[in-house]
């Protein structure tokens, strides 16, 4: 009934918005219908392109990168097609997302650089997942996980996380120690001036021919290093496939002391040799 003094109608006003409602209601479905099935579909996509990869045994950093790329694009496409559905003007709403996203990007330069880097490392490849690195700038190394959009995570011995933005890695000087199929392993051990140093080149020798995990070509060098204070280097360089290097480090270090030891070959320790002028006793009388 209408309100004789403001004119102010209720039942016109419930029924125009259940009109309303009753034209809304399908939208919204299809609206809601788009935004689910698009999440959805971004999510499946990420998990296929990972799986298809880890079959075909590809470069799972790269992929790591786009799938994530991918599944952010696909979500604001998909949300911008389920506002277009409930009847927003899509086009002002790109030009001012455009315009925010200007305003965005400077005050977060940062976060695309690292995005921008993350690009160039998928494109050039200086690494890949699996791959052992060093970065000496930040103190650290470790096994490559994941290569993101925006950062990259390494996994240390010790079984730590560490996440390093990705200009970081563009920027910097970074040593890939998996790089190649094989990798010289450089061996040197202090023995005492008295020592027969061909007898100690000869158990080295022996030892890197008896150590499978050791590459017999090229030829293990064993050569005389430098002559310290107290002690001559004897040292081996020698290759071993990436996956036995430290396994070959380990088992030599083990064996060459036992073999030294066996052969009476001194291991020296700093020591200090004190002498006297012929015929001047010691300080205070002491001999």
């Amino acid at each position: 009934m209408p309100n004789e003094m403001t004119g102010f109608d209720f039942n016109t006003m419930w029924n125009t918005f259940l009109t309303w409602l009753v034209s809304f209601l399908p939208r919204l479905a299809v609206a809601g219908l788009i935004f689910g099935l698009g999440w959805w579909l971004a999510n499946v996509v990420t998990r296929g392109m990972r799986r298809a990869v880890a079959r075909a045994k590809g470069d799972s950093g790269a992929t790591s990168f786009l799938s994530s790329l991918i599944n952010v694009l696909i979500k604001i496409i998909v949300s911008i097609m389920a506002l277009a559905q409930l009847g927003v003007d899509v086009t002002s709403l790109i030009a001012a997302i455009g315009t925010a996203g200007l305003a965005v990007g400077l005050a977060m330069q940062n976060n695309l650089s690292n995005v921008a880097s993350g690009a160039q490392i998928v494109l050039t490849a200086p690494f890949h997942v699996g791959d052992y690195l060093s970065v000496p700038s930040e103190n650290v190394e470790g096994t490559v996980a994941r290569i993101e959009m925006m950062f990259t995570v390494l996994r240390t011995f010790d079984n730590k996380e560490v996440v390093l933005p990705n200009t970081t890695l563009t920027s910097s000087t970074v040593v890939n120690y998996t790089a190649m199929k094989t990798r010289r392993l450089d061996l040197s051990y202090s023995v005492s001036y008295r020592t027969d140093l061909d007898k100690a080149k000869e158990i080295l020798a022996r030892l890197c021919d008896e150590e499978e995990r050791i590459e017999k070509d090229p030829v293990p060098l064993i050569a005389i290093g430098e002559y310290g204070d107290h002690s001559i280097a004897v040292m081996a360089k020698v290759w071993c496939k990436i996956d036995n290097y430290w396994d070959a480090y380990f088992a030599m270090q083990g064996r060459v002391k036992a073999e030294f030891e066996q052969a009476g070959i001194e291991l020296p320790f700093p020591q200090l040799d004190v002498h006297f002028p012929e015929g001047q006793p010691p300080e205070n009388g002491k001999s």
